[in-house]
């Protein structure tokens, strides 16, 4: 062939490139960018967006289902929703604690389908897959917020908590296999962290999802701070409170080329 044709072939090639890579951009921008409510938060159907997947992805997770069952049938049989609930993560699902430093804080670590294929994660991606099993079988349970780090929380308080022998409210960390500290021990461990005043405060769905998406755009705010921007943006909508997202938004946007 000619020379002339492989000339003519480039240039359309050149031509329909650059539309083609913005059109699947904006395609991925739309996925990214969450557009609902914050009082409509559900932490299965966030679980599906944040890995752009349907917001029902979840009803076709074997992982999931057959983990429901386990569920169920331990409570079934021992009538202990705690004990039944820590079996199911610990146990029949058998989670690790990915590993302090990056390991913890990595995209697999966060994100709780990925939890469910790796069994690893750090204190995001546990937290998210209980709350997930929560929502789905009415579990009394929260996620509370530390500097850094997040546990659960079992059961409610209605008063009588130091006035029976059982208390009514038990602390779990996702880190350690459900160890149980108490609210002092966690102040002391952490109380050279950064406080913001939402410590020992239960997370909304709304409110754990925008810090999950905060800890997703950290982790592109070095190499990709347009890629870091979207999921700031989405931290804003869900936690407008949280006050490092602002922060971090004005880094990634400093790093922006100036043609963008």
């Amino acid at each position: 062939m000619s020379v002339n044709f492989y000339s003519r072939i480039s240039a359309m090639f050149s031509r329909a490139f650059w539309p083609l890579l913005l059109i699947l951009l904006a395609v991925s921008l739309a996925l990214v960018l969450w557009t609902g409510r914050p009082e409509n938060v559900e932490y299965a159907e966030m679980a599906c967006t944040f890995e752009n997947r349907a917001p029902a992805c979840i009803d076709s997770v074997r992982d999931w289902h057959e983990g429901l069952v386990f569920y169920d049938s331990s409570l079934s049989v021992t009538g202990d929703t705690l004990a039944s609930l820590k079996a199911l993560l610990w146990e029949f699902w058998n989670i690790e604690f990915a590993g302090a430093g990056e390991a913890s804080i990595a995209q697999d670590a966060i994100l709780p389908l990925r939890v469910l294929e790796t069994r690893k994660s750090g204190c995001m991606g546990l937290s998210w897959l209980a709350m997930m099993v929560a929502e789905a079988r009415g579990i009394p349970l929260e996620v509370i917020l530390l500097p850094g780090h997040v546990y659960l929380r079992y059961g409610k308080d209605d008063g009588r908590a130091q006035a029976e022998p059982t208390p009514k409210m038990v602390n779990l960390e996702p880190n350690r296999r459900g160890f149980s500290y108490t609210d002092e021990e966690y102040r002391e461990k952490y109380k050279a962290g950064r406080w913001t005043g939402l410590e020992f405060k239960p997370l909304t769905p709304a409110q754990f999802t925008g810090l999950a998406a905060f800890d997703m755009g950290n982790l592109y705010l070095e190499t990709e701070p347009a890629r870091a921007l979207r999921w700031y943006r989405l931290a804003e909508d869900l936690f407008p409170d949280y006050p490092g997202i602002k922060v971090n938004q004005e880094i990634a946007k400093s790093r922006l080329p100036d043609s963008i």
